[in-house]
């Protein structure tokens, strides 16, 4: 049954791969291939016979001699496909005018070794090189990595949770004793060694085909200069890494209990030398944070690469306490029964355990994290008393708290209700505006997608409109991509333009969500029709104590039909808060 659910998990992964891949053959691979080629042929002279064109392509035909035989030529420019990229084709057209009837010679480029072929412009444009590689290559990113979730059957919590002994665990590196060392050596080389090796690729191989290319008036080449932009910023992090550690030092976490107890305790001190009492306390921001990861690998080859899910996190202000050299911070956190152990072999999918302890100070900021061992133990710190549990507990209540009072007093200009919404009240009236442009991020991603599938999407009928074999194999890898490309541009055009009003009073409610200004939809429901509310999570942003979940109010009437009366908010207890507030209004039941 299971090979039957994956097959078509599979086939959409390997359509998606292979539409990727058979562009990316012929146009970002040849393009470069010819572009080396071309870097040593010689220049040349022709009499330009015909140019033609249009906003995607420019043909041309010319006659030379070289060595004494006289050739005929009609290749233009590097890349042998079509494309609207740029005001290129237009440019070229005006620049090959002028040889049309004339005697006036035109220079080409002649490969030595075989004189048949040649090329007006040799250049190559590194804006359309880059946007086909690009999306090609993320294609076959999630092509393969579909087809690849598709067969890898995921391990559940369950399934890798195993039964720990003492001397197991402790065999592991950084865990044979209750103080812990932090990565932040081991970042500061990474760092390092990676701002090298991309500089090194970049001064090397990209940066001197600059001056030339500009030279040649490829302004489109500038692109490029993105490998250096991210060179420095590659670097800034080494240095910075570099001072952090130089200013701190190893950081160590001293551990109470030791290990980590699921059922128990996680929790200890942390020593922090050159960050004295006074720094501490005066700190913008210091907080500790507990988090634990379920790491797994996506892909396979080169398109291999390992992703994080938090299932579970906390975080809150520790206790600072003052020490002849720099300062301590103590906590714990209270660990529920039903999380996983720390995975002492870890092999492609694994749970650990992380620590990150975060200090905004003036001067360096210290951020440093623990990989730490934490079992099915049940067992408490012996020290520590300062509780991260409670303290996150006692913040949410008295946020909660605080939402439903500011609700009830008709003060809705609070987190989780602003954002996407705006409310005005007359009397026993409430008029809810949910304005267009409140979902930018949402509406970028898919102006993205768009954009990448379908220029993925004209490249690829391109290509098909060469006929053969290779063309029908071509056009049907365009469907998906055609599909896509649809709905995420009818999501672009959705996204950002939708607009919700509506009005509720004592008699019942009357929802308009207009596109612009155009209505698209209209419903009014009365209050006798109606049976109860309710509240529906739509998705989530975030991961871990920065997770944020989104909800929708709904109306459900007495047929068994919804009529969505808010949307977009943000946190279960605002929600349910703001529910309760509708509730009221229209006399009805939150279930």
């Amino acid at each position: 049954m299971r090979r039957l659910t994956i097959i078509p998990g599979l086939i959409f992964g390997l359509i998606f791969a292979g539409g990727g891949f058979a562009i990316l053959s012929e146009t970002a691979i040849p393009t470069w291939q010819s572009w080396q080629e071309m870097r040593n042929w010689l220049p040349g002279y022709a009499r330009l016979l015909s140019a033609s064109g249009a906003a995607n392509f420019t043909e041309a035909s010319y006659r030379y001699e070289y060595e004494g035989i006289s050739y005929q030529g009609n290749r233009v420019y590097i890349a042998e496909f079509k494309d609207n990229i740029g005001s290129y084709h237009a440019d070229m057209l005006a620049q090959l005018r002028p040889y049309l009837n004339s005697d006036q010679a035109l220079p080409i480029w002649i490969n030595p070794f075989a004189p048949r072929e040649s090329v007006i412009d040799r250049d190559m444009r590194w804006g359309l090189f880059i946007l086909m590689a690009g999306f090609c290559s993320v294609f076959i990113f999630i092509g393969l990595g579909v087809a690849y979730g598709s067969v890898q059957r995921k391990k559940r919590p369950q399934e890798t949770r195993e039964e720990i002994k003492n001397t197991d665990w402790q065999s592991r590196k950084g865990w044979e004793s209750a103080k812990i060392g932090s990565g932040a050596r081991k970042g500061v080389w990474f760092f390092w060694g990676f701002a090298i090796l991309w500089n090194t690729i970049t001064i090397t191989a990209i940066v001197p085909n600059i001056p030339r290319e500009l030279a040649s008036g490829n302004y489109a080449a500038l692109v490029i200069l993105l490998f250096p932009l991210v060179g420095i910023f590659l670097l800034y992090k080494a240095i910075r890494s570099t001072l952090e550690y130089r200013h701190f030092g190893p950081v160590l976490f001293e551990m109470d209990p030791f290990p980590g107890a699921i059922g128990g305790h996680v929790g200890g001190r942390i020593q922090i030398r050159n960050l004295n009492y006074r720094q501490a306390i005066e700190a913008s921001e210091i907080w500790i944070r507990l988090e634990c990861v379920y790491s797994y690998e996506s892909g396979t080859g080169k398109n291999h690469s390992r992703k994080e899910s938090i299932k579970w996190a906390e975080q809150g202000k520790p206790k600072i306490e003052s020490l002849a050299q720099g300062c301590s911070l103590s906590f714990r956190f209270d660990i529920p029964d039903d999380l996983p152990n720390a995975d002492i072999e870890r092999k492609s999918s694994y749970h650990f355990w992380r620590l990150t302890v975060k200090a905004d100070v003036t001067g360096i900021d210290l951020n440093r994290n623990y990989d730490i061992p934490v079992f099915d133990t049940g067992a408490s710190s012996r020290f520590v008393s300062h509780d991260l549990s409670a303290q996150s507990a006692q913040i949410k209540a008295r946020e909660s708290e605080q939402a439903k009072l500011d609700i009830t007093r008709g003060h809705f200009d609070i987190e989780g209700l602003s954002r996407a919404m705006r409310l005005t009240t007359r009397g026993n009236d409430v008029h809810l505006k949910f304005p267009m442009f409140r979902n930018k991020f949402l509406s970028l991603f898919s102006a993205v997608f768009a954009g990448g599938f379908g220029f993925a999407s004209y490249s690829m009928i391109g290509a098909a409109t060469g006929g053969g074999l290779f063309g029908v194999a071509t056009a049907l890898f365009s469907i998906p991509f055609l599909l896509v490309a649809l709905i995420a541009s009818l999501a672009t055009i959705y996204l950002p333009f939708n607009n919700l009003h509506v009005a509720i009073n004592s008699s019942g409610a009357t929802v308009l969500r207009r596109l612009l200004f155009l209505p698209i939809y209209r419903r009014s429901l009365h209050r006798n029709d109606m049976s109860h509310l309710s509240i529906k999570r739509t998705g989530s942003t975030g991961q871990g104590v920065d997770k944020v979940e989104h909800f929708k109010l709904k109306a459900h009437d007495k047929n068994g039909g919804t009529l969505t009366l808010a949307e977009d908010l943000d946190g279960e207890e605002v929600a349910g808060h703001f529910a309760d507030f509708i509730a009221q209004r229209l006399n009805l039941s939150v279930s």
